[in-house]
């Protein structure tokens, strides 16, 4: 399973939004198409092999199973939105294995969910955004690349085993390939290297574990693949500017902590 597989793959049709602040998420896929609105400061996306910056008044569109993962400016709101494709199926069907050349579309209008009380409102709504996207970018095909395919395996083998040792070298013999292609490929596709992107993602999980759990902090380390505290600690504190303890004092319940709580998202 890959991180937030289970969007787009629910019994009935998905729709799901929530206020996020400050939030940086690792690089993940999910059948579900994902929309992330810029409310207020600027967020930093990558898709794929492509990075992207997205300013308020705009807003980016993943479509289903591409590789995507954001990281927000200090002091800045967005909104995310997820939902199937049968919601806008349409769209969906018209589009399949096609993607925006350039996702980042302008839109005035901050998206309002008050009014959308059935599922006519909700396809209204998101019938507009498509219609934005149609307008604004080029829709092409999704371009077949087995070097994608690679780095697909090694998030899936990360997303199942980052609790234990976990490397590089590991994962090239589990899927196949030679160490030093998997290592100079990670780094280029992903503008990060294999070393960091893992911490990075054990990090986001201890991050949650924090907020929405009373485990202590030397049995969260453990648990998100660390057998050294002190590692845990200096990584964490790289990565968030404070200390495990001094981030679970500080943090506050968010309608995203919330979402997680509820199973909205994995991870």
């Amino acid at each position: 399973m890959v991180l937030f597989q289970h969007f787009g793959l629910e019994s009935k049709p998905i729709f799901k939004h929530f206020d996020v602040t400050d939030l940086n998420y690792p690089i993940h896929l999910h059948r579900a198409f994902e929309i992330l609105y810029v409310r207020r400061g600027q967020v930093q996306e990558q898709v794929d092999d492509h990075v992207y910056h997205i300013n308020p008044r705009q807003f980016i569109i993943v479509f289903p199973n591409q590789i995507h993962g954001f990281d927000m400016a200090p002091n800045t709101t967005a909104t995310i939105i997820l939902f199937s494709p049968e919601i806008i199926s349409a769209f969906s069907e018209q589009y399949t294995d096609q993607v925006p050349d350039n996702p980042v579309i302008f839109d005035s209008t901050p998206p309002e969910f008050e009014h959308m009380n059935n599922i006519f409102g909700i396809k209204s709504f998101l019938y507009g955004l498509c219609n934005k996207v149609v307008e604004q970018t080029r829709l092409a095909p999704r371009k077949a690349s087995s070097q994608l395919t690679t780095i697909h395996l090694i998030i899936d083998y990360i997303n199942n085993h980052y609790q234990e040792e976990c490397t590089l070298k590991q994962i090239s013999a589990a899927i196949g390939y030679d160490y030093v292609y998997l290592s100079k490929l990670f780094q280029k596709t992903m503008n990060i290297s294999y070393t960091k992107y893992l911490n990075s993602f054990r990090i986001s999980k201890a991050r949650e574990l924090l907020k929405n759990s009373n485990e202590a902090i030397t049995d969260i380390a453990f648990a998100v693949g660390y057998s050294n505290l002190r590692t845990f600690n200096r990584n964490f504190k790289e990565l968030n500017g404070n200390n495990p303890a001094e981030y679970r004092k500080s943090s506050k319940t968010t309608k995203y902590a919330k979402a997680i709580q509820e199973n909205y998202i994995s991870g």
